[in-house]
């Protein structure tokens, strides 16, 4: 069902009209929140489609996948976007060029994604993620323990992995404790608590407790360092 034989512009437009031929066209209100798709050699990313138009990547690869360990560059973690309805489902584009689509046929989503210059490039199914949990998948700029750096960028995904940009070996995995925070164990021995608001989960744009601990430090021990982030 792919529309590979096509040149990119071509493709998406036509596309667009074959299906808006063959289904109705949808509210895509349903579709707001995170999805799972895969890039160009499979691995999973998290694509978040938010009410005001605006999307979101968050991906990360853990090491030794990226060869000898190095800071990983923002863009290489978060990419921003906008979506807006196309054919049976979502077009989102961003930055850097690329375009990932979401379409609702007979055997549920489906994930077309196009490289920058080339044609389609990915094709496979996309999941939406509905556990009250999976809100945490996403991007934040974070206080660092030294109040002289500037904040630093982590990702959450919904693989259960976490990124940043800020240590030399930059992946670690984070869990959700029993007081609705999320703990990021860091493999350079950092440990990270993101503290929900009042009100839950952080919103875009909305700053919240964040507590550090150094390596060799127990958890159950004071915070080596209170600071606060902000969702992106």
């Amino acid at each position: 069902m792919g529309l590979s034989w096509l040149k990119p512009a071509a493709g998406l437009l036509v596309g667009a009209v074959l299906l808006r031929a063959v289904f109705p066209q949808p509210n895509a209100d349903w579709m707001m929140g995170t999805w799972v798709l895969v890039d160009e050699d499979n691995v999973p990313f998290n694509l978040i489609l938010r009410p005001d138009g605006s999307s979101l990547t968050v991906t990360g690869k853990r090491h030794p996948n990226l060869g000898r360990p190095h800071r990983m560059a923002s863009d290489q973690l978060l990419q921003r976007g906008r979506w807006q309805t196309w054919g049976n489902g979502i077009r989102s584009t961003y930055t850097d060029g690329w375009i990932d689509t979401i379409q609702v046929g007979p055997a549920g989503a489906v994930q077309w994604s196009w490289k920058p210059g080339s044609g389609l490039t990915t094709e496979s199914t996309a999941v939406q993620l509905t556990s009250p949990v999976m809100g945490w998948v996403g991007a934040y700029k974070l206080e660092p323990t030294q109040s002289e750096k500037p904040p630093y960028l982590a990702v959450l995904t919904s693989s259960g992995m976490a990124f940043n940009n800020i240590d030399k070996v930059s992946d670690g995995s984070w869990t959700l404790r029993d007081n609705g925070s999320v703990m990021i164990k860091w493999t350079s021995g950092w440990r990270t608590q993101l503290k929900p608001t009042a009100h839950g989960i952080p919103k875009p744009d909305q700053r919240f407790a964040v507590k550090h601990w150094r390596p060799g430090v127990p958890i159950n021990q004071p915070a080596s360092a209170n600071r606060s982030g902000i969702r992106l």
